[in-house]
C-alpha cells in the first residue's frame, strides 16, 4: 500500500484525476451490478409458492392411483 501511495503522489495533479476517475468508474460496476443482483434474488425468492398439508395430501393419494393408469393402445 505505501508503495502504491508513493506512486500516487509522484503524478500530476491531471493524472491524480485520472486515477480517482477510474476508482470511481470500478466502484459504480461493483455498486450496479451486486444491488441488480440481490434486486433480482428478492424478486425471484418472492415467487416461490407455498403448498398446504391439504396440497400436498392431494399429491400423495393420486401418487399411488397413477401406476393404476393405462394409457390407450394403437
Amino acid at each position: 500500500m505505501d508503495s502504491a501511495l508513493l506512486k500516487y503522489s509522484l503524478l500530476s495533479p491531471f493524472e491524480k484525476k485520472e486515477v480517482g476517475d477510474f476508482i470511481d468508474f470500478l466502484f459504480s460496476k461493483k455498486k450496479d451490478t451486486g444491488t441488480a443482483e440481490l434486486s433480482n434474488y428478492k424478486k425471484s425468492i418472492l415467487k416461490v409458492s407455498v403448498w398446504t398439508e391439504k396440497d400436498i395430501s392431494a399429491i400423495d393419494e393420486n401418487k399411488t392411483h397413477i401406476n393404476q393408469w393405462q394409457p390407450p393402445t394403437w
